[in-house]
């Protein structure tokens, strides 16, 4: 069975028919802002799209002020009739911060009623027209101060978003992920990733151990439903953000806990650059994975 992962899976379903923009020359000076195209006038095409348009902002316009005209322009909706906002009518914005490159955007409740596709296409559209602003490289969106429940991450980034006209193979990349086999001891599968541009090899591999094995005699470690909202690696250490919905999943039996614990680590430790592993859970690094404590796999195995 397929599950989401934050920066790779639902960016692929969704964005499989996207592509990018026309370069600014094409289109004339100014700021991009993302649309929609009207899904009558998208089949079998391009359904987030791009305008190029001047904000209309002094010199001394801030980074926080160009984010927020940009929310407005996306808000007011396009001038292009063939084009419309992804945000629902009367949603407005509450309030909108810029910190450390990440752009804090707060918007009233209506947000909170979108789910699927329409949600996530409204996040891609918010993501790649604030991060498209010099100093913004992420985007966290809440309504009226709390997530959206329905999202599969809090934090998106511009390489979140997989255009279709970033089809261009970059490399494949061999892997091995671990599973169990029929008596119950994890098993390593040889897989042989394929990486696009946007995705990361870490990224890719999760996606690919959260969707289970493809030999007939391993079976899925992890529970069913589990997400991640995130992993990436820095410096070596890969980091994976988990949600408090995937840690309500976990069996209660130890012995479980510590085979999922180390499909996770076995699987990461695959890729040659992992060094170290840390689990963070709503933004803290975690002591213990359920009854386990999370140092048993906080380095690469030797040998």
């Amino acid at each position: 069975m397929r599950r989401g992962v934050a920066a790779a899976g639902l960016a692929l379903l969704v964005l499989a028919a996207c592509a990018a923009p026309a370069s600014p020359e094409a289109q004339g000076e100014g700021t991009p802002i993302y649309y929609l195209a009207a899904e009558e006038d998208s089949r079998g095409g391009d359904r987030i799209r791009a305008c190029y348009e001047t904000l209309g902002l002094g010199e001394d316009a801030t980074v926080r002020d160009e984010a927020a005209a940009v929310v407005g322009r996306l808000l007011e909706g396009p001038a292009d009739r063939g084009l419309e906002s992804p945000l629902p009518t009367g949603v407005e914005l509450l309030s909108l911060e810029v910190r450390d490159r990440t752009a804090y955007v707060d918007l009233s409740g209506g947000f909170n009623q979108l789910a699927g596709v329409e949600l996530s296409m409204a996040d891609y559209c918010l993501t790649l027209s604030l991060t498209a602003l010099d100093g913004i490289g992420a985007v966290r969106i809440t309504a009226q101060g709390r997530p959206v429940g329905q999202q599969p991450k809090q934090v998106f980034y511009e390489r979140d978003v997989l255009l279709s006209t970033m089809d261009d193979v970059l490399q494949t990349v061999e892997v091995t992920l671990y599973f169990q086999d029929s008596e119950g001891t994890l098993t390593g599968e040889r897989r042989t990733l394929t990486l696009y541009e946007g995705q990361t090899l870490a990224e890719s591999l999760m996606a690919a151990l959260l969707e289970g094995p493809e030999s007939r005699d391993l079976y899925q470690t992890i529970p069913e439903n589990f997400a991640v909202n995130y992993v990436r690696i820095e410096s070596g250490v890969c980091y994976v953000s988990l949600p408090a919905a995937s840690l309500a999943l976990l069996p209660e039996g130890e012995q479980n806990q510590r085979t999922i614990l180390w499909s996770l680590a076995e699987s990461l430790y695959s890729i040659t650059a992992v060094e170290e592993l840390r689990l963070l859970a709503d933004g803290e690094e975690m002591a213990y994975f359920g009854l386990i404590p999370v140092e048993t796999v906080a380095s690469r195995p030797k040998g």
